[in-house]
């Protein structure tokens, strides 16, 4: 048996991954029905979310309230519930949220400088209970046999500037294409309730999370790119992690496949090469 025999095997046939991806889709459409009553958006993230399959696979949600927005100026806070994003003095990718309109509860708010901001542990806090921890920015829940990332956050309705040389770089190989682009920057990005642990300011930071944009490039993935990653991840388990414990996530492997895949051709990214993709990413990695 082959390479991609064995890999098809472990992490599903193209066919298989497209249709893993649909009910992923499904499920958040779903679920986002069911709350809508509380007027909740969904997110499915994580690894399942980009439709991988494995035993440990993060089942993650992602969950914005539709009455509150990230806005980037004063001029754009033109709802009750607007917060303005404030960029983080310490670490790129940080913020703090200023409550523009007062309207936001005084039990969440932490105030710096005489101005109100959204804390990020407080509001957080709401969703603490007997059955769930804090993990990170998430609320993690174990149900049944399973462990469940909820993640409460808000969406920003316009790119943010930290990010804007992703969108303008040049790109040799046209990947991803201005299609995809378009896409990511219509569909947004989240702040999720995380500070860095360096700032004076952790407890009210707010990181900027671009799942959902990470989550539209891994579906844009050739099938022979989605098993590189795979089994990417598979070495990491089970050789890295063994060797050198909590040095790599599964986050960098994802990240340097995004960047090789901008700068190498999509020729390279084939079933019957992918030994040599292998390689030439192991490298990468190192």
């Amino acid at each position: 048996m082959d390479l991609s025999m064995r890999l098809n095997f472990l992490f599903g046939s193209e066919v298989y991954v497209r249709m893993r991806r649909q009910l992923v889709l499904v499920r958040e459409h779903l679920i986002t029905h069911r709350h809508r009553v509380y007027g909740l958006g969904t997110i499915c993230s994580g690894s399942l979310g980009e439709g991988v399959a494995y035993p440990t696979s993060d089942d993650d949600v992602m969950a914005h309230s539709k009455k509150y927005r990230v806005v980037k100026t004063y001029r754009d806070a033109t709802q009750s519930y607007d917060l303005l994003l404030v960029p983080s003095e310490f670490s790129p990718g940080y913020c703090l949220l200023l409550d523009v309109k007062g309207s936001n509860p005084y039990h969440l708010i932490h105030v710096i400088d005489e101005m109100p901001f959204l804390s990020s542990s407080l509001s957080k806090e709401l969703f603490v209970g007997d059955r769930n921890v804090i993990h990170g920015p998430c609320i993690s829940a174990i149900i049944g046999s399973g462990e469940y990332d909820l993640a409460f956050c808000i969406r920003c309705n316009t790119w943010p500037d930290v990010a804007y040389k992703w969108l303008t770089r040049n790109r040799s190989f046209n990947w991803p294409s201005w299609d995809i682009i378009r896409n990511i920057v219509q569909s947004g990005c989240h702040v999720v309730p995380i500070g860095d642990p360096h700032s004076p300011n952790c407890h009210h930071e707010w990181r900027i999370s671009f799942s959902v944009a990470e989550r539209t490039l891994m579906h844009s993935f050739n099938h022979a790119q989605f098993l590189i990653y795979n089994l990417l991840r598979l070495t990491l388990k089970r050789i890295i992690e063994r060797e050198v414990p909590d040095v790599l996530c599964s986050y960098f492997m994802k990240t340097t496949l995004f960047y090789t895949a901008e700068n190498t051709p999509v020729e390279l990214w084939r079933v019957d090469n992918l030994e040599t993709c292998f390689k030439f990413l192991s490298v990468g990695v190192v």
